[in-house]
């Protein structure tokens, strides 16, 4: 094992030490008060991850214990839980995810049992629409724009394109789940703006506040991704078709940053940001560019993704941190994501340079840790906008587990055996 797998053995010894009492799951942050999380996000769910691929890679039988402990305490929390977003981070569709993984490693039904029910939960939340299906929600991120009421959500993160994906993996588990993904497709073919740069997507329907994202997590570039891999599912050529035309508007928001381009997070502000992360830039929109030139062969879209890609070093990462970079080493919004989709371009490309880069984030991410008593954690700002709101999390997306999943890859990739367990919204190591 290298530096980078013991740096994450390390990430977990903290996450260990998180532990809430009498239960077999974690706080969600290293505050004394701080509750246990059952989510993908911020949750156990994350840590149940970064313990398979651990476990995957050392054979170590106490990991897949740990695994399964807080995989049964998940199961039980879900049995209390009411209303709950269909959401594939912190919903019901993460915990699909979650217990088809644990399903998959440990070939015990009651994961597999568990997550059919989580599916049940989507299909049943589904509301006839137009042409298809959709979900209404109360509004994400009120607690931050102050803006209530329930909405129909289109976007990855939070919305149908994320549920799109979560339904495609669960295809194996679910026998409505295809047929249940293509008419949210339907739908959200139907309410696509058309554009004379393309196709786009807002992230919910009504929006009450200015916030046109172009990127993966909120905008176009997601829904696009969906629709795409929609399309392998189903070889219908409109999915396909509606995914370029989203790609074509995301790439017309795009900006020139040093010798290449980034896409603004925001499309209505005077001033562009550019994120460089997973949810608003290059390691979240680079998915779309590359599924396209994989099952389209057109070089354009290899072009615009070296584009964005040189964008990334145009603005200095990782080692430089700007306005869209900030102090966040996560795998939703910092180095780890950009690590992740570097390591990614390596595997389908062969190119040395994004072995380079994933090494590059690694690194910085070991210099923002700090390392006592055999433990690792990273004390970071989930928000940009709130850079004095500063936490060590043990979570997947925002904290030590997404970080150390990160870390035993690049481990493994250096040693010849790569272990990753891929997202739904993450496109397969082999084209």
């Amino acid at each position: 094992m290298g530096r980078y797998g013991q740096a994450a053995l390390e990430a977990l010894n903290f996450i260990e030490a998180q532990r809430a009492p009498g239960t077999a799951v974690w706080r969600s942050n290293d505050h004394p008060k701080a509750r246990p999380a059952h989510t993908l996000y911020h949750g156990a769910g994350g840590v149940i991850l970064l313990l398979l691929e651990l476990h995957a890679q050392s054979g170590e039988p106490a990991l897949m214990e740990k695994a399964i402990a807080a995989g049964d305490e998940i199961l039980a929390h879900i049995e209390t839980l009411g209303e709950l977003s269909v959401n594939a981070s912190t919903g019901w569709g993460g915990y699909v995810f979650v217990l088809g993984e644990l399903a998959k490693a440990t070939g015990l039904d009651r994961y597999r049992d568990g997550a059919v029910a989580c599916l049940a939960r989507v299909e049943a939340a589904a509301t006839p629409l137009g042409a298809g299906v959709g979900w209404i929600e109360p509004m994400p991120f009120s607690d931050i724009t102050g803006f209530t009421g329930d909405r129909e959500i289109y976007d990855q993160s939070v919305g149908a394109a994320g549920v799109i994906l979560t339904l495609l993996y669960a295809q194996d588990l679910y026998p409505g789940a295809l047929p249940l993904a293509v008419a949210a497709g339907e739908r959200l073919l139907e309410v696509g703006e058309a554009t004379p740069d393309g196709l786009r997507w807002r992230m919910m329907a009504d929006m009450p506040f200015q916030f046109t994202a172009p990127n993966f997590a909120h905008g176009g570039a997601g829904v696009g991704y969906a629709l795409l891999q929609l399309h392998r599912a189903t070889g219908e050529a409109r999915y396909l078709d509606a995914a370029k035309e989203a790609a074509r508007y995301v790439m017309s928001r795009s900006h020139p940053v040093g010798a290449g381009r980034l896409v603004c997070h925001n499309e209505d502000t005077r001033k562009p940001i550019f994120y460089l992360c997973a949810c608003h830039g290059p390691a979240g929109t680079g998915r779309l560019l590359l599924e396209l030139h994989a099952v389209t062969g057109e070089a354009q879209w290899a072009q615009a993704l070296d584009q964005l890609v040189a964008g990334i070093a145009g603005a200095g990462a990782p080692e430089e941190r700007s306005a869209g970079f900030w102090n966040n080493h996560g795998q939703c919004c910092g180095d780890a994501g950009v690590g992740e989709f570097a390591l990614l371009l390596a595997r389908r490309t062969g190119g040395p340079a994004y072995l380079d880069l994933a090494r590059r984030c690694a690194e910085v991410i070991l210099g923002a840790s700090e390392a006592e008593d055999g433990q690792r954690r990273w004390r970071q700002a989930e928000h940009r906008d709130r850079p004095d709101f500063i936490q060590a999390q043990t979570g997947y997306m925002q904290g030590a587990a997404g970080i150390a999943s990160f870390l035993q890859h690049l481990d493994g990739v250096l040693a010849g055996e790569p272990v990753k367990i891929a997202m739904p919204d993450w496109p397969a190591m082999e084209a």
